[in-house]
């Protein structure tokens, strides 16, 4: 079977698929095709709207809820919603396009070539040997269109077909990437969770699918993959604690230098975290989040990127959104959602349990009420006519919050220390960058009076890879702190339920 893709290109495409594939899969999951940043099939972030030129499909439940009646007439429809069947031919809109900056032209010189392919993004840096940045980007994952998450990214790949499939699209990346550079990569470092390394060295996937979870390939050395330069693999820690995190832990050790006891918490996907209470004794621990983190799956969500608020500020003239790349919003990254819910919650307009309310506790309260609308599905704060945010955004949030400090306080209980101890938490992933500390030490992420020991780090885990091709004895310094690390699997504790519903509130 195929269906018939019209780009925004004015390129057409017959692209095979599988009975059972959703439109969202067959088209986002075939070379050459950028996918948008979806939601893995939640029918809230309107990212896989495609317009049928073949007779449409009769309108879910999903699309009358989140299309407008303009939208439906035009045969508009969530890609996400509808299986393929023969006959279809859709147009798709265009995707984001790569961000890519050459800062040196080609000098001849031989160059080293940073990547963090993280399971939402990939974002590169490419050095000459001396260090100099010669070249950076960023982008969202190729695999995006097998879902926003690892466990739906794991489940496409579940057969030696569909890991290939995944595989080849993240490869063929990497691969446009290293031929649009300013000279000839000969390493590569590639800074990755377990999931999205085994994918992309084709690794069995038998122990990271189902439970009980095992790893199969620690890395920690290097490889060779056909068409690229040797790629060097660091150290995999756990079934979902990856060379990501020990690249981000390299970075830490050499550029920041810790006092002990300290805590490295990337917040992404997944919450992976490092507390390393000596330096040959660290509690490693994982937990998933979802993809809310990076903007994915709320209501006018967006990944980091220009046109998107990632922060809020409330002052007599009113509520004003801070923009990437300035001008009016046009989405609101997930530090402008963490943002603008401290901003409610603390002037009545949301309640701890993440409840909105029509409450007005002080006069600055009075200037967001009106932002309060009362629809048919429940309250919603309109931010822009265009844009507001509803109780599902806010439980998506919430939700996070709650995976994320249930697991901090586990982890701090199993080491015996208070959060008092810590002398410095890292804060990198998907946060790292635009985060406001205040915001997390408010909404319940962390402990009251640790916000004045966090330090956002950005990507950490790009940089460590960077310093293992510079420098590369931090290859064997990583290597040996990973035999200091124990393994802790809290959220299989038979009470992590429980303790996930109490902390379902914004309050630590």
């Amino acid at each position: 079977m195929s269906i018939r893709v019209h780009t925004s290109a004015g390129r057409i495409l017959d692209l095979p698929c599988a009975e059972g594939d959703t439109l969202a899969r067959a088209i986002w999951l075939s070379p050459g095709l950028r996918p948008p940043a979806l939601c893995s099939g939640l029918g809230r972030c309107c990212r896989c709207r495609v317009r049928f030129l073949s007779p449409p499909p009769q309108p879910t439940d999903a699309e009358a809820a989140t299309l407008s009646p303009e939208e439906l007439a035009g045969n508009i429809r969530l890609a996400c919603r509808h299986p393929v069947a023969p006959g279809t031919e859709v147009q798709i809109f265009p995707a984001a396009a790569p961000s890519r900056v050459l800062l040196r032209p080609d000098t001849g010189e031989t160059l080293l070539l940073a990547v963090d392919f993280g399971t939402t993004s990939l974002q590169w840096r490419a050095v000459a040997r001396s260090g100099v940045l010669v070249a950076e980007g960023q982008e969202l994952n190729p695999q995006m269109g097998a879902g926003s998450e690892v466990m739906s990214r794991l489940a496409a790949a579940d057969t030696p077909q569909g890991r290939a499939r995944l595989a080849g699209l993240a490869r063929d990346a990497l691969d446009e990437i290293i031929r649009t550079l300013p000279g000839t990569a000969t390493e590569c470092c590639l800074a990755a969770n377990p999931a999205m390394t085994a994918i992309f060295l084709e690794q069995d996937l038998a122990g990271l699918s189902r439970a009980p979870y095992r790893l199969g390939y620690s890395g920690g050395r290097g490889e060779r993959v056909a068409g690229l330069p040797p790629l060097w693999i660091p150290p995999q820690l756990a079934p979902f604690v990856g060379g990501d995190i020990s690249a981000g832990m390299a970075f830490v050790l050499a550029c920041m230098r810790p006092e002990y006891p300290f805590l490295l918490a990337d917040l992404g996907t997944n919450g992976e975290f490092v507390l390393a209470l000596e330096p040959d004794k660290i509690l490693v621990a994982s937990v998933p989040l979802g993809p809310a983190l990076e903007g994915i799956g709320l209501r006018h969500g967006s990944v980091a990127e220009n046109g998107a608020a990632h922060a809020f500020s409330l002052g007599p003239a009113g509520l004003r959104a801070s923009v990437i790349g300035n001008g009016e919003p046009r989405s609101v990254c997930a530090t402008g959602y963490l943002s603008l819910i401290r901003i409610l919650l603390q002037h009545g307009l949301l309640g701890v349990d993440g409840a909105f309310r029509h409450e007005v506790r002080t006069p600055l309260a009075g200037r967001l009420a009106g932002h309060v609308r009362d629809m048919a599905d429940g309250l919603r704060f309109a931010l822009t006519e265009e844009i507001d945010i509803d109780a599902h955004d806010v439980e998506a949030i919430l939700a996070v919050k709650a995976a994320f400090s249930l697991t901090l306080e586990r982890l701090l209980a199993r080491a015996g220390i208070s959060s008092a101890r810590l002398q410095r938490v890292f804060v990198a992933g998907a946060l790292g960058q635009h985060v406001n500390t205040d915001d997390l030490e408010t909404l319940g992420f962390f402990p009251a009076g640790l916000g004045a020991r966090l330090t956002p780090i950005g990507n950490s885990s790009l940089a460590g890879a960077e310093l293992f091709l510079r420098e590369p004895a931090w290859r064997e310094i990583i290597l040996r702190w990973t035999q200091s690390c124990a393994v802790l699997d809290l959220a299989a504790e038979q009470d992590f339920h429980a303790g996930y519903v109490r902390h379902m509130r914004f309050a630590w």
